[in-house]
């Protein structure tokens, strides 16, 4: 080998260490912003679902709202009309029911273990269910 191909040689390898030594610095000093855009790109992404979430608990709340407002207005509803029953509900008809109730009783012919007796206020009957092996065999 001569002398100018060995310095040739020589030049060559250092030239090519110094641009491998350069590629290394590139690509480390690349990763390093690579790595802090990774980490801006995160850190976005991370802010956007949150604020999703928050819209998200947002309509949550609305929605507990709106189901207690039905809630309420449903319970003013059946206050309203429990008073409607309450001022139209006269003793005559309560009265008046039962002896429908009485009449349907006595005419289904399943139930005869019922016994009427027409005594109490204003001839309300007092009702008395009785084990027909009790009236017929009081010892048992």
């Amino acid at each position: 080998m001569t002398r100018s191909s060995y310095i040739r040689w020589a030049l060559g390898v250092v030239v090519g260490l110094v641009v491998f030594m350069v590629l290394i610095v590139g690509v480390m000093s690349g990763m390093k912003s690579w790595h802090r855009y990774q980490k801006r790109a995160d850190a976005n992404n991370q802010v956007t679902l949150y604020n999703i979430q928050i819209r998200q608990q947002t309509q949550r709340v609305e929605i507990a709202k709106q189901q207690a407002e039905i809630r309420k207005q449903n319970a003013v509803g059946i206050r309203e009309a429990q008073d409607e029953i309450a001022a139209t509900l006269t003793p005559l008809y309560v009265q008046f029911e039962m002896t429908e109730a009485l009449k349907a009783i006595a005419t289904s012919g399943s139930n005869n273990s019922v016994v009427y007796l027409p005594s109490g206020a204003g001839g309300i009957p007092l009702v008395s269910t009785l084990d027909p092996q009790k009236v017929t065999n009081p010892d048992k």
